[in-house]
């Protein structure tokens, strides 16, 4: 992504406070007008490639239905809608991103909604979801067993979910909010519930690498 003189000083100062609680939380959920700004244009920086990567690796097919939880500004809608799935269920906690989503995909068939990913259960049916993707969003999963065993309700017996993280940059964030920065915690957690796959993507670019893991339903 080409930055322009604005984007570069938000950059600046998003080096000057990216270790602060507040910049945390605005991550997690932009609000404050200045840090959710600054918070809504670092999620974009460097991001399209592994967003590209991501929903490639996610394999959706045409006619599946899909949930991605934190959809943010919707870089990774885009990409899943280019696979023509039957439905796309976008799962985003901030009041600014939802609005942002509304009037990016207004007239595509995608259900915005702002539940917590924990409790989808008035929204999203028991075992009716082929692929769930989540990108940069395993951290702020707490407790997350509460998110596990409803998406292992939601999803498909032969369904996939994608997680894609970089753990190297969130454990550089404040780790009251950033919690699960750790793939030696995560992935025995995963074990509990799923199969799991891991890998790792390199780039030249720090921001640009990243960690995928592919949990499926464990065979009985």
């Amino acid at each position: 992504m080409k930055k322009n003189i604005l984007d570069q000083f938000t950059l600046f100062i998003f080096r000057r406070i990216k270790n602060t609680k507040l910049m945390a939380k605005n991550l997690r959920e932009p609000k404050d007008f200045l840090i959710g700004y600054i918070a809504r244009k670092v999620m974009q920086f460097d991001n399209q490639e592994v967003v590209e990567g991501s929903v490639k690796k996610l394999d959706v097919q045409k006619g599946e239905v899909v949930v991605e939880v934190g959809s943010g500004n919707g870089q990774a809608l885009r990409e899943i809608i280019r696979r023509s799935p039957r439905k796309i269920y976008a799962i985003e906690i901030s009041k600014k991103f939802r609005d942002v989503l509304h009037s990016k995909f207004s007239d595509q068939n995608i259900s915005i909604i702002g539940n917590d990913a924990k409790d989808l259960s008035d929204v999203v049916e028991t075992n009716s979801i082929d692929k769930l993707l989540l990108i940069n969003v395993i951290y702020f999963l707490n407790p997350l067993d509460d998110y596990l065993k409803e998406f292992k309700r939601i999803i498909k017996k032969s369904g996939s979910i994608l997680i894609v993280s970089k753990f190297h940059l969130a454990k550089t964030f404040d780790q009251s909010v950033f919690q699960n920065t750790d793939a030696a915690f995560v992935i025995p957690k995963l074990q509990e519930y799923f199969e799991v796959f891991y890998e790792s993507v390199e780039s030249e670019k720090a921001t640009s690498q990243y960690q995928v893991i592919t949990l499926k339903n464990k065979q009985i």
